[in-house]
């Protein structure tokens, strides 16, 4: 038999409510607070160094973030540099490995020689969100003009800085870093740019490095803006100029490139060719999946596939 006015039931409804509420409330904190504490600790890196800091005021029962010099940046990174002693190539950083042993470093040379002293401008501190500083200590050079040295993701706040991962970077002096958020990964983002000595190939690249037991390992490595000038396929005695530019687009599952390149018919003084025209565009969406200590792309490079194709 149908119930003819349902909202008689409500009064019932609500006192079956009212009676099991007693029994709920003492059950209610717990699993909020275990849901907050997770929250933090994903949002958190894990540091792998730790080193106390001379307390400072302000900022009640927060840690305030702090902005070290250089030399406080070395200290942290290598516990046992002193600054009137200088840097040992044998120097070893805070995780215990041997802080200029690194591939990427091979044929490099410290101009001042060993120990190296440090001075301010040799180190490149980049800040990022929450706090996140990226170091990077210029303390080699190279035969082709290159800088290089070692590179870590760091943070001071309160009485403590830590140190997330360390690792090396070679490339050129005015090399740019961004710490970066993928899901509950921190990335370390190092963008590069290089030109031909004519500045008709120009190539501006993204290296990704991933925190891992300590070290910064490369993850991988993109192109954000390329050049390139090439004789034409299709349009014969002329040349075809491509450029490609890539937005990034961070997001919980990994990075989102959205590459595109365009292709022109390069500007010709030769009578009768028509030349300095665009020919086309074309798009491609493709994304960067962390797995690991990498990241893996979905598909080819679209500049591979589009290249001397025109």
């Amino acid at each position: 038999m149908g119930v003819k006015n349902p909202s008689s039931l409500l009064p019932l409804r609500l006192a079956g409510l009212l009676v099991g509420l007693p029994a709920l409330w003492g059950c209610v904190d717990p699993p909020v607070s275990q849901a907050r504490h997770a929250e933090l600790r994903d949002e958190a890196p894990l540091s792998v160094c730790r080193s106390k800091l001379a307390p400072v005021g302000g900022g009640r029962g927060k840690a305030v973030v702090r902005d070290l010099d250089p030399e406080q940046w070395t200290e942290v990174l290598v516990p046992g540099f002193q600054q009137e002693e200088g840097l040992e190539p044998t120097a070893l950083d805070c995780t215990g490995h041997y802080i200029f042993a690194n591939e990427s470093l091979r044929g490099g040379a410290s101009e001042r020689g060993w120990p190296r002293m440090i001075d301010p401008d040799d180190m490149t501190v980049s800040a990022g969100p929450d706090g996140l500083r990226v170091l990077w200590l210029r303390s080699m050079k190279f035969d082709n003009g290159e800088e290089g040295g070692p590179l870590a993701l760091a943070r001071a706040a309160g009485d403590a800085a830590e140190i997330y991962g360390v690792g090396s970077f070679r490339g050129p002096p005015g090399a740019k870093f961004t710490p970066a958020r993928v899901g509950n990964d921190n990335l370390l983002v190092a963008e590069t740019k290089e030109c031909s000595p004519e500045g008709l190939d120009c190539r501006k690249r993204a290296f990704f490095y991933l925190p891992r037991r300590g070290r910064l390992i490369e993850g991988a490595v993109i192109d954000l803006e390329r050049t390139a000038v090439v004789p034409s396929v299709t349009q014969r005695g002329l040349f075809a100029q491509y450029k490609l530019s890539t937005d990034i687009t961070y997001q919980p599952q990994g990075v989102l490139l959205l590459e595109q390149v365009s292709v022109r018919i390069t500007e010709t003084k030769v009578p009768d060719l028509d030349s300095d025209r665009e020919l086309r565009t074309v798009e491609f969406a493709r994304f960067l999946k962390i797995e690991r200590d990498s990241m893996f792309s979905n598909n080819d490079p679209l500049w591979e596939r589009v290249v001397g194709r025109d």
